[in-house]
């Protein structure tokens, strides 16, 4: 009984190590255009601004922060969902891993805040790269969708 449970306990953890490995290679992949900026602009999206305040190390509102980065999260993923093509096929799984991940990163952000830790802020800045690399994929699907 107590092999078992060792044996699921390391199961969970290597794939929780898993999951958040893959989730950080694939925001940390550069494309060779930024179209996240450009999208962005277009759909009055605020995760620079977001992402500039974290970097500033500024006295910050976390809470509006947060609650910029979820509007900005809604947005984005709409836009994918309503791409012609629905999520784009090619890319299914890397976006429900990044789609989980953000809400991971969503609890973390509320458990971390409650308990006063600079974590909070750690997990508002993996939102914002979340937010900021759907952003940058939808741009780029348009980008191609407008030339052929």
């Amino acid at each position: 009984m107590s092999f078992s449970l060792l044996l699921i306990g390391l199961s969970l953890a290597l794939f929780a190590y898993w999951f958040r490995y893959t989730c950080i290679l694939i925001l940390r992949t550069q494309t060779a255009e930024d179209f996240a900026s450009e999208v962005g602009r277009a759909n009055g999206l605020s995760f620079h601004l977001v992402r500039n305040q974290l970097e500033s190390n500024a006295t910050l509102n976390v809470d509006a922060l947060y609650r910029s980065l979820e509007s900005d999260y809604r947005v984005v993923t709409q836009l994918l969902d309503q791409a012609p093509g629905g999520s784009f096929e090619d890319n299914i799984l890397q976006n429900k891993l990044l789609r989980a991940n953000f809400r991971v990163t969503q609890a973390w952000f509320r458990v971390s805040r409650c308990l006063g830790l600079r974590a909070s802020v750690n997990a508002l800045e993996e939102m914002a790269d979340t937010v900021n690399h759907f952003a940058n994929s939808f741009g780029e699907f348009s980008a191609v969708s407008s030339r052929a």
